[in-house]
């Protein structure tokens, strides 16, 4: 504010001072900067963990008798799996008016077997599609019978494939319509 004019009794204004905000007691100051400076140094050992410490922990491998660690070992046994892909089956009692749409995969444990399958993938089909067509829309649409399609399944396909090791049975698709 301006200074007012002095007149015959008056006195001259002077503005009040505005109160200044107190600055932070030591305690408070000592929360905040040590907060900050906390969250700092949590920051820093992440990255220091995560760059240098795990990736050095990831490549120490243990010695094994063929000199592989156990990581490649999992990694190299990968499943082999064929598929019969989008199989169209007509359920029992629909007469042609409903159909079952599906995708079906045999793992088995190596590729040889995998291309025992192949070879005999007409006679899958075959088996498949009189295992399917003899089961109903209820058997068909109850997600508790699928376990016991699964093994009905399963056995009929190791009588056929003799000498291959069938590990599961898959559906990968199964859409009825």
């Amino acid at each position: 504010m301006a200074k007012a004019t002095q007149t015959a009794g008056e006195k001259e204004e002077t503005p009040e001072p505005k109160p200044t905000p107190a600055p932070p007691a030591p305690k408070q100051k000592l929360l905040i900067y040590g907060g900050a400076v906390f969250v700092l140094q949590l920051i820093v050992i992440y990255f220091v963990v995560a760059k240098f410490i795990m990736p050095a922990s990831a490549h120490q491998e243990p010695d094994n008798e063929n000199g592989a660690s156990e990581k490649e070992k999992t990694e190299k046994v990968e499943p082999h799996i064929f598929v019969i892909k989008d199989l169209i089956i007509n359920p029992a009692g629909t007469n042609g008016t409903r159909f079952l749409l599906t995708t079906i995969g045999f793992e088995v444990s190596t590729p040889e077997a995998a291309k025992e399958f192949e070879t005999r993938e007409i006679q899958l089909r075959d088996i498949l599609n009189s295992i399917l067509t003899s089961k109903g829309l209820d058997d068909l649409a109850n997600a508790q019978q699928r376990e016991t399609l699964r093994t009905e399944i399963a056995a009929k396909a190791r009588e056929l494939v003799r000498n291959t090791e069938l590990k599961n049975v898959y559906f990968s698709k199964f859409i009825i319509q």
